[in-house]
C-alpha cells in the first residue's frame, strides 16, 4: 500500500483517540512511521487500525495492503483475549519477511510509548517486551528496518 493510503487510512481511524500517556494516537502513528524505513512505513501507520477502529481487513485490501503487508499487520494486532506477553512473544517468533516487518514496527512503537510514559503505572511491561523484540530481531533479522538506529 501507498504510505500516503496508509497514512490517510490512519488519521481517519483515530481522529480523537488518545494513548495511555494522553497524546493523541495519530501523533503517535506518525512518530512510529517516521523512525521505520519506507519499505515498512505503510504498516507502521496502520499498526493500530485493526485493533483501534472498525476498519476492517477487506477495506485496507481494497486500499492497496498486499499480502505481506496484511500479515504483518495481523502480526502486530493483538486478539481480544490474548495476553499482552503471548502477543510479544508471537511477534518475537514469527517467521519470515512479516515478522521481521512486525518486529520492526513494533520495535519503533514500544521505543516511543516507552519515551512517551517512562515509569508510567498500570502499563504493559513495554521495557520487557522491547528486550523480547530485540533479542529475537538480533537472532532472526538481517539488516534492521529502523532509521532511528543507523549511523
Amino acid at each position: 500500500m501507498d504510505a500516503a493510503t496508509a497514512r490517510s487510512i490512519a488519521h481517519s481511524s483515530h481522529p480523537d483517540q488518545r494513548t495511555r500517556a494522553g497524546s493523541l494516537v495519530t501523533e503517535h502513528v506518525e512518530r512510529v512511521a517516521a523512525s521505520v524505513a519506507a519499505e515498512a512505513r505503510s504498516v507502521a501507520f496502520l499498526h493500530d487500525v485493526l485493533e483501534r477502529s472498525d476498519v476492517g481487513v477487506e477495506t485496507l485490501v481494497g486500499q492497496g495492503l498486499t499480502p505481506l503487508e496484511l500479515e504483518a499487520l495481523r502480526l502486530l494486532t493483538r486478539e481480544a483475549a490474548e495476553s499482552y506477553e503471548l502477543y510479544i512473544l508471537r511477534i518475537a517468533h514469527a517467521p519470515g519477511a512479516a515478522g521481521r516487518v512486525a518486529r520492526t514496527i513494533k520495535l519503533a512503537d514500544l521505543d516511543d510509548h516507552l519515551r512517551e510514559a517512562p515509569g508510567m503505572v498500570g502499563v504493559p511491561p513495554y521495557a520487557w517486551a522491547r528486550h523480547r523484540l530485540e533479542f529475537a530481531r538480533d537472532q532472526r533479522d538481517g539488516p534492521d528496518l529502523r532509521i532511528a538506529s543507523r549511523p
